[in-house]
């Protein structure tokens, strides 16, 4: 456990360096969710549904799985004119990174 520790700290601190900073503290039951959550992401087709209390660290993990799997991240932005014509649109830009291009992809669809 301690060096999966240091290795996902270093992760961290290279994902903080890139992107917004994320303030994680990894605890053990946060590193077993990222090793479960980057273990199905590495997976041909690998879905998950993660489902917990709102502030619980469920994106901050996610993105964080994203990065060390060298995953980009993708998360569409409903607002209230965002109608059905834009997720088509949000979707066909993400087949095309997967399919076309071969891009790793990571997309994070949340309740709101």
């Amino acid at each position: 456990m301690d060096d999966i520790r240091v290795t996902l700290e270093n992760a961290l601190v290279e994902y903080n360096e890139v992107n917004a900073v994320m303030d994680l503290v990894l605890f053990n039951d946060a590193i077993c969710h990222i090793a479960r959550i980057t273990r199905i992401g590495q997976n041909t087709a690998g879905h998950a549904m993660l489902v917990g209390v709102g502030g619980s660290g469920k994106q901050s993990l996610s993105r964080l799985a994203a990065y060390i799997c060298a995953y980009s991240t993708v998360q569409i932005t409903i607002s209230a004119t965002y109608g059905v014509s834009d997720l088509k649109s949000d979707l066909q830009a993400m087949y095309r990174k997967t399919g076309i291009r071969q891009e790793k992809l990571l997309f994070l669809f949340t309740d709101n």
